[in-house]
């Protein structure tokens, strides 16, 4: 019944969502599988419980470290076991450990156990290091009474490893021998890497001419050409050749092995395969436990260079590139049959570190042509590099030539200090230098009057030109006084006046030109008064005036007739004035002017006109 409620209760958790915990299970990493160590025991010799010498040779075909080994032996029921040995063992070859009694000169001595007792021993071992991943290395020591010994008390034993007969490989069987009276054991001096490699890269030869098949030049192939810088002959059979990069393993194609004795100061070209991209070359001791940091050098690519090498020049220190290979034991060379051009009367001139594209730019300064043929160019940032100028190069008198760097190897600091050298073909001696700093973007740093002066006006191959500041944008003009670019003023420009319209010279507006009145033409028997511009009748400009009536006299202005005015004799002279309507009409005028300026003043005065007439019924006695 209980496990049926159990049941039940999973049941529902699991209708739920809600899944039982399982209980974690701690399980314990294995461990790397252990792995033959290089050592193996080839020759043994034994005494009772006591280890007279073991003879371990290095099976693997590469150098192999002894430090923390240990020999041991057992028996039952007991064990011996050396010191932990040392030092390094080349491959295939063989050292010693030996009661110094028995070996005075085995490579590793011991004090042999003493005891009283004298069991044999059952088992011969290797020991590795602790933490090396090896697995002991164990012979079993098989011992019958048919088993060939020196009687001695007790007896001792001479085994020596089989080898396979085919193959020459060592095999896991022992056999027993006795040693005759010129017996020696094999062993070998542990290898001992050289402190500092007396060998120094001076030539690298990566992309070689191209040969016919038959051809049998040094100047065929790839190479690298080391000299023996000591004061010792070397045997440069225990040196190697790399080329690669960090974290690049030894193989075939990026490992050579030379071979011979150089003497001291001799130069030795070494055939490589080399890529021509550029890459990193070093020496180290023939099994590569030793890498000389001193001999890495690092060779750009070699495009635009092919037949060329990059050599080392003593006369100043620094890595160049030479159309004049040398894969054979003599210095480097530098220049045809030894010629070094001076590059006498040629300065740098304008240099365009924060231009697009960089260039360098020389001038000849001399009244003559001059031949610039190997001479070189070298920045601060292309120490290793150089531009060569090609074969007959010839710069005029007074003629500039600006070299463009898209194309080379050599590269200027754009913003912070920099510096250009010209030297000479050998590149031993500097022509001329010029360093330059912080310079404006899209200028260049040019000889203009004998100063040197960053100038806007960049001219690469031509006379330099000074300017202070950029060219002002189109419309824009440079104010001297400021240094500033201010615009340009535009003249407005005018509308055209309608047809209908004129300029006004004081405005400059446009304005309605009059339209000259239409007139109606004058009838027949008219004309047209100049002074009215009216029609006018023709007969009566013409026609003799009516003659004014008695009384009357022509007005000389209107030329009409008006009365005359007749004298009265009196004290007082009046004119008289003759009773016209126009008189009538003067009098009715003046009269109406009156009646409304006493109307007026009735009507300002109502209020003190009323007063009076009240005041003046106050004494008018009224009826009772």
């Amino acid at each position: 019944m209980k496990r049926l409620v159990m049941a039940v209760a999973v049941c529902v958790l699991v209708v739920q969502g809600i899944a039982p915990t399982a209980q974690a299970i701690e399980t314990t990493p294995s461990a790397e599988p252990l792995v033959d160590g290089p050592f193996i025991i080839t020759g043994y010799s034994v005494s009772g419980h006591t280890l007279r010498y073991a003879q371990i040779t290095n099976n693997s075909n590469e150098v192999a470290d002894l430090d923390g080994w240990k020999v041991a032996l057992e028996w039952s029921p007991g064990i011996w076991m050396s010191e932990a040995l040392s030092g390094s063992l080349p491959a295939h070859k063989k050292v010693v450990v030996a009661d110094p009694s028995i070996v005075p000169n085995a490579t590793f001595t011991f004090v042999p156990l003493e005891s009283p007792s004298d069991p044999r021993a059952s088992l011969l071992k290797l020991i590795p290091p602790g933490g090396s991943g090896f697995t002991e290395h164990t012979v079993s020591i098989s011992i019958s009474g048919s088993t060939a010994n020196v009687p001695t008390a007790p007896a001792t034993y001479y085994f020596s490893r089989n080898i396979s007969s085919s193959t020459g490989n060592f095999l896991s069987t022992f056999s027993a021998f006795l040693p005759d009276t010129n017996f020696t054991l094999d062993q070998d001096e542990l290898y001992q890497p050289m402190p500092e490699s007396p060998l120094q890269i001076v030539e690298i030869y990566p992309e070689a001419n191209s040969c016919a098949p038959s051809s049998t030049s040094l100047l065929c192939t790839d190479y690298v050409k080391v000299q023996n810088i000591s004061n010792e002959p070397v045997d440069v059979s225990f040196l190697r050749l790399r080329v690669g990069s960090a974290g690049q393993n030894s193989s075939t194609s990026n490992t050579t092995y030379p071979t011979g004795v150089l003497a001291p100061g001799a130069f030795y070209a070494v055939p490589m395969s080399l890529t021509n991209s550029g890459n990193w070359i070093w020496v180290e001791d023939v099994y590569g436990t030793v890498l000389y940091d001193a001999t890495i050098t690092a060779y750009p690519s070699s495009s635009g260079h092919a037949g060329w090498s990059y050599s080392y020049n003593p006369a100043n220190g620094s890595w160049q590139w030479t159309k004049y290979p040398t894969p054979y034991d003599q210095e480097n060379q530098f220049a045809a049959g030894g010629f070094v051009n001076q590059c006498e009367g040629v300065k740098i001139s304008e240099i365009g570190a924060n231009y697009t594209p960089q260039f360098i730019e020389i001038y000849n300064e001399t009244s003559s042509s001059s031949d610039i043929s190997g001479c070189q160019l070298q920045t601060n940032r292309s120490q290793i590099a150089s531009y060569v100028f090609p074969e007959n190069t010839v710069l005029k008198s007074g003629s500039y030539l600006a070299i463009s760097l898209e194309n080379t190897e050599l590269s200027l600091t754009k913003t912070t200090t920099g510096t250009v050298y010209l030297l000479t073909s050998d590149s031993s001696a500097e022509v001329d230098a010029r360093g330059y700093e912080n310079l404006d973007e899209d200028t260049s740093y040019a000889l203009v009057g004998g100063t040197w002066v960053q100038t806007f006006t960049v001219t690469p191959g031509g006379e330099n030109i000074y300017a202070q500041y950029p060219p002002c944008e189109k419309g824009y003009e440079r104010n001297v006084e400021t240094g500033r670019c201010n615009k340009i003023p535009v003249a407005a420009t005018l509308t055209p006046c309608l047809p209908t319209q004129y300029r006004s010279p004081e405005t400059n507006r446009c304005r309605n030109i009059a339209a000259a009145a239409t007139l109606t033409p004058c009838k027949p028997g008219q004309y047209r008064s100049p002074e009215t511009n009216r029609c006018r009748s023709v007969t009566s400009a013409t026609s003799t005036l009516k003659p004014c009536g008695p009384n009357q006299k022509r007005n000389p202005t209107t030329n009409r007739c008006r009365n005359v005015v007749k004298s009265v004799n009196a004290d007082f002279p009046v004119e008289a004035v003759a009773d016209t309507a126009q008189g009538t009409l003067g009098w009715w005028a003046f009269g109406g002017v009156g009646m409304m300026a006493a109307g007026y003043a009735g009507w300002e005065w109502r209020r003190e006109v009323g007063g009076i007439i009240r005041k003046a019924t106050s004494f008018i006695p009224l009826g009772k």
